[in-house]
């Protein structure tokens, strides 16, 4: 099914006294491109976080943003390094008897070495936090992809609508070249009369022109790649791959045979046709630009 770039996908829930929220948004890209915003916290996690995107989404500029309410308030917990302390000890010790110093080594004086006791975060980045994460994660990213699909489909329509304004054009133009042709022998027939003051010319050499200039203008081959391009794009937006840049180059090689149609086709309907089509076809582009 065919997905807008854009979207927005919003999950939260809580672990222990913490408020969870996870918010991913993503604009229109080129390639996929991901940014994460997370706390201190979950920094461990940025990694894998960004995998478990990269896995969904295949086009698009995606910022996850992921914040804790409440870590401030969270206890801390104090860890002792017992053999530090006792290499301290024993050290300090050693010292008092070879230089003969006073006074006793105590508890108050290994504290005044602060790499024994040290505090951290008693919420770390458990395997409970983080699986609970990456379920946020999830359930963000199915709302962002339900928003997706859902413009995507608007986008689909439109451009349908705009695939059947096109093959209408085609079809007038292919039905004006026979016209086209009978125009050109038409004003050749005059041009010759006043030139030549009613002298009779070759017919023969009169119908070489004509299948000259015909030949010159038979725009047959790119009508049919045309059509050919214009069924591709209809069967690319009905699967469920991801098409966005299929569907840009299409879009490329039509305007080139659209453009060569314009340089052969000398008639000033056709040439009004050309320009409709290039104008529909600039629209397609822009649409294009938002598919996944």
């Amino acid at each position: 099914m065919i997905e807008s770039m854009t979207g927005y996908g919003r999950s939260e829930g809580s672990y222990r006294d913490l408020t969870i929220v996870a918010e991913l948004r993503s604009t229109n890209h080129k390639y996929c491109d991901i940014t994460v915003r997370l706390p201190k916290l979950l920094l461990p996690l940025e990694t894998v976080l960004k995998k478990q995107v990269q896995q969904r989404f295949t086009r698009g500029r995606l910022e996850l943003a992921v914040s804790i309410n409440g870590a401030n308030e969270q206890p801390r917990q104090l860890d002792v390094d017992l053999e530090l302390a006792r290499q301290y000890s024993r050290i300090l010790k050693d010292l008092k008897t070879k230089l003969e110093l006073p006074g006793q080594v105590d508890l108050g004086l290994l504290m005044n070495f602060r790499d024994i006791i040290t505090t951290a975060d008693l919420a770390e980045t458990t395997d409970a936090l983080a699986a609970k994460v990456q379920d946020l994660l999830k359930e963000a990213m199915d709302r962002l992809e339900g928003m997706r699909r859902k413009e995507g489909r608007a986008l689909v329509h439109d451009l349908r609508q705009r695939l059947r304004v096109i093959e209408r054009a085609l079809r007038h133009i292919q039905t004006r070249i026979p016209a086209m042709v009978q125009s050109y022998q038409a004003r050749l027939n005059d041009r010759i009369e006043r030139l030549t003051q009613g002298v009779k010319l070759d017919p023969a050499r009169l119908a070489q022109e004509v299948a000259l200039f015909a030949e010159r203008s038979d725009v047959s081959e790119e009508l049919t790649r045309l059509k050919s391009h214009l069924n591709q794009f209809r069967t690319m937006i009905q699967g469920k791959e991801a098409v966005g840049r299929s569907l840009d180059f299409l879009i490329q090689e039509m305007n080139r045979e659209v453009n060569t149609v314009g340089s052969k086709a000398s008639d000033a309907s056709i040439t009004m046709e050309v320009v409709g089509i290039k104008s529909e076809l600039e629209k397609l582009r822009e649409q294009v630009q938002n598919i996944e």
